[in-house]
């Protein structure tokens, strides 16, 4: 009875864990690994290459094919004015600094306010300093908020 028992087991015990790197190395491993990182290299580089040399290929399509006979053409430079021309629009487009449209809706704004014959003597742009309404209206609406002492 003891002879049998120190006979070995008909079955082997498997450990729970095993660790085994030959799949590393067989046809599904890192020979495959490799492989695919090789083809996406090697295309990267393919595609670098034709972008760069997109440029160059466009220059000698231009001289094959120039610019003025299809969609993509310059448009061609409007001629210019003559220099008179502009000379005498510059002169007629201000009135007194400002320019004539807006001196024009002065005109009828007085015209629309005033009840008797007027005259606009004179128009000018306004400067920083007579703008300060608008500095003093905001001093006037942060001075209205009165704020309630706290009781220390």
């Amino acid at each position: 009875m003891i002879t049998t028992m120190l006979h070995p087991l008909p079955f082997s015990v498997m450990p729970l864990i095993a660790l085994n790197t030959d799949a590393l190395f067989e046809e599904t491993g890192l020979p495959l690994a490799v492989m695919g990182m090789f083809v996406v290299f090697s295309a990267l580089l393919i595609l670098i290459g034709c972008v760069s040399l997109l440029p160059r290929l466009m220059v000698v399509l231009d001289k094959i094919i120039p610019a003025h006979g299809h969609h993509g053409a310059q448009p061609k430079p409007k001629p210019k004015p003559k220099a008179k021309a502009k000379k005498k629009e510059a002169k007629g487009a201000e009135v007194g600094g400002v320019p004539e449209e807006i001196a024009v809706v002065i005109a009828a704004a007085v015209a629309q306010v005033m009840d008797q014959p007027h005259r606009i003597v004179r128009t000018r742009q306004l400067t920083a300093s007579e703008l300060a309404w608008t500095l003093q209206g905001r001093i006037q609406h942060h001075a209205s908020h009165k704020l309630k002492p706290r009781n220390r």
